[in-house]
């Protein structure tokens, strides 16, 4: 090869292609990064081809000097001037089989079949999920909080966690859902509540210290309230395991371990609900709040405090310099359990706006007690 040509260069620790210069003599191939740095120096000789270029759009180049890295050679001329320099690099390149036309209606009927599939996965747990049984969704909700709280402190003042299951109960008893819906509080900074299956609760000593009263505090819990209302955790778990595997776990036919499931950070990622769900969650947060005559501006307020921290993050990390550890600005909706699968926080502050009108969440007594539950 007399001049570079371009190729994907994946260095086997993050899952992201480089676009890499190629050029390669019979002695070596050597590959460049657009700012001149060298990532490849192999020797031709000890270069092995590791696809099958007969059925694959791209040649996968490996050599056992540098392990894990790999070169993904896509371009067809570029293949060709590698499989000229012979050995192992013979294999970069191949005939194409014609497919035959017949193959056009497998193709069409299996994308058919896939199609099917996946609509099944995605619709069928919201069908399912509420006559999962309660006892089995309890216990799988007991694994989960005890997965997601066993490294942090239990906050359980008696008259916080009074204030706080009040709260809950007016809530509960303004919604279709006809169990009881259970609360714990954690030690932790961040702004944080989520919903588990089997109506548990479990929030962040964060939230109760950051928020600016009561109602704020109080939107977000009746967000919560909605997901539990509308089973959307174990909707969740549902899609992201299987019936199957859900099933065994709760059942005894796996151990009864949320690690069963990939560990604790793998079941949040499973609760993180899709957008229809956040807003369903909200709708729902500012109509039983509406039932019962409490004021139900906090919840818009407690999104333009998250909109405020994610402008904040953002000028922050802007004004850091290249190479100073900055990273990519979070979504302070993160942080409060409102992932990136969550609608915009701007969009979600317009649709909850509500005058501040209505009876308070918790009187100046039970917003104290809230607020010392961790003491």
């Amino acid at each position: 090869m007399t001049s570079p040509m371009t190729a994907r260069f994946y260095d086997g620790l993050h899952p992201v292609a480089h676009i890499v210069s190629v050029k390669a003599t019979p002695a070596e191939l050597v590959a460049t990064m657009p700012d001149g740095r060298v990532v490849v120096r192999w020797p031709t000789a000890e270069i092995e081809v590791v696809s099958d270029a007969e059925h694959e759009p791209h040649a996968l180049l490996v050599c056992a000097r540098q392990p894990g890295t790999r070169l993904s050679i896509e371009d067809d001329a570029l293949r060709q001037a590698l499989a000229d320099l012979g050995g192992s690099l013979a294999r970069a390149t191949g005939r194409r089989p014609r497919i035959a036309p017949a193959l056009g209606g497998v193709a069409a009927a299996l994308a058919i079949t896939v199609g099917v599939m996946a609509f099944a996965a995605e619709k069928l747990p919201n069908v399912v999920a509420p006559f999962v049984p309660y006892v089995w969704q309890r216990s799988l909700g007991d694994s989960v909080v005890t997965a997601m709280t066993s490294d942090m402190r239990k906050c359980t003042r008696p008259e916080g966690q009074q204030a706080l299951q009040t709260l809950i109960d007016r809530l509960q008893d303004a919604s279709s859902y006809r169990r009881r819906i259970d609360v714990s509080v954690v030690q932790n900074p961040i702004v944080n509540a989520f919903a588990v299956p089997g109506g548990r609760l479990i929030v962040f000593s964060g939230l109760i210290d950051k928020a600016s009263g009561p109602e704020e505090v109080a939107g977000v819990i009746a967000h919560e309230v909605g997901h539990v209302v509308h089973h959307h955790s174990m909707k969740g778990l549902l899609r992201a395991y299987g019936f199957d595997m859900v099933l065994k776990l709760v059942t005894g036919g796996y151990s009864s371990d949320v690690a069963t499931l990939g560990g604790a950070g793998g079941v949040l990622l499973a609760l993180r609900h899709s957008r229809d769900a956040e807003r369903e969650a909200d709708q729902t947060a500012l109509e039983l709040m509406d039932k019962v005559g409490m004021r139900a501006d906090g919840l818009s307020t407690f999104f333009g405090k998250l909109l405020e921290m994610q402008n904040k993050q953002a000028s922050g990390d802007k004004g850091k310099a290249p190479g100073s550890g900055s990273t990519k600005p979070r979504d302070a909706a993160e942080e409060a359990g409102i992932l990136s699968t969550h609608p915009p926080t701007r969009e979600r502050l317009e649709a909850t706006k509500r005058p501040p009108t209505g009876a308070p969440a918790l009187s100046a007594q039970e917003w104290q007690a809230l607020r010392a539950i961790c003491r």
